[in-house]
């Protein structure tokens, strides 16, 4: 089984629709309890394929994807004007970058193995994302245009995978796969300074930082059901969040940090969109929909 049908549960997140464009479309709204600070992008299977949709505060609801391939994980631009994402559109999985209307999309990668869920430095000049380029799954670091890529894990213990900057962009947090846990850790930007933030025989994985730099989201399955955690950033303090019947998984703070975006699977097929505050409170969804979505991602200040 390879690493990402182990940690990737829901399939993808995507895109942004900043400036409404030729590839975007306009749906019905408003969707579930809408009342958000921002926009969420998220994928979704509501168009018969996995594409790219972008809630907005007004509860109107834009699909930016089209493509027949699978697009997944987006990240918006610290700027807001374009977002990276990866797709199947080669037949292997790429990162790509394009506008926030979809429009040129350009594949940044362009390797014959995987390359999967990117995650923009704070500063916009580097993209981190995990690939098995090299045979086992590892972080890498390239720059925006795809050039100087270079792997930050190498010769580390285990798989690694989701990759996220720390806010002042020095660090990066990501899960790794041993032998009988995943566990969340800590490293420079340039591969140096590595800390173990979570050890317990457990899933704990997919990291996300909070924009003020003092807390980490992250998903586990500790208590035997996959649910929503916040720990201070030196793994102290772990406690959850986001804690009920169904499955939470892939945490997306806030720009101003008052809400955690996530996703709530109630089945393989029905998964939807949920917001939450960091201590637990004021939890409500977000989208709907019978079909799948997942994978939510905020747009930025600007």
């Amino acid at each position: 089984m390879d690493f990402r049908a182990r940690v990737e549960r829901p399939t993808s997140v995507l895109l942004a629709c900043l400036a409404l464009g030729a590839g975007c479309s306009d749906s019905t709204g408003p969707e579930g309890e809408v009342d958000l600070p921002y926009a969420i992008a998220f994928d979704s299977m509501r168009s018969g394929n996995r594409d790219i949709f972008v809630l907005w505060p007004d509860g109107r609801l834009t699909q930016v994807t089209t493509h027949s391939a699978f697009d997944g994980s987006p990240d918006w631009s610290p700027d807001g004007e374009r977002f990276a994402f990866y797709t199947s559109r080669t037949g292997d999985t790429e990162i790509f970058v394009c506008n926030a209307d979809g429009s040129n999309p350009v594949n940044l990668t362009n390797h014959e193995r995987d390359d999967a869920h990117p995650d923009w430095s704070p500063d916009g000049a580097r993209i981190a994302w995990h690939s098995d380029r090299e045979g086992l799954w590892d972080i890498w670091v390239m720059n925006a245009d795809g050039g100087d890529p270079t792997n930050v894990t190498a010769g580390l213990e285990g798989e690694h995978g989701y990759a996220a900057w720390s806010p002042d962009g020095a660090r990066i947090a990501f899960h790794t796969i041993l032998s009988d846990r995943t566990s969340i850790f800590v490293i420079n930007a340039d591969g140096s300074g590595l800390q173990r933030l979570t050890d317990v025989p457990a899933f704990d994985g997919r990291p996300a930082w909070s924009p003020d730099g003092s807390m980490i989201a992250f998903e586990s399955d500790r208590t035997g059901k996959m649910d929503l955690y916040v720990m201070e950033i030196d793994g102290s303090n772990p406690r959850p969040i986001a804690a009920d019947t169904a499955f939470e998984a892939s945490a997306a703070w806030s720009p101003d940090g008052a809400w955690i975006a996530y996703s709530r699977l109630e089945s393989a097929t029905d998964s939807d969109i949920y917001v939450v505050q960091p201590d637990g409170s004021g939890m409500k969804a977000v989208t709907g929909h019978v079909a799948y979505d997942a994978w939510p991602d905020w747009r930025p200040l600007r």
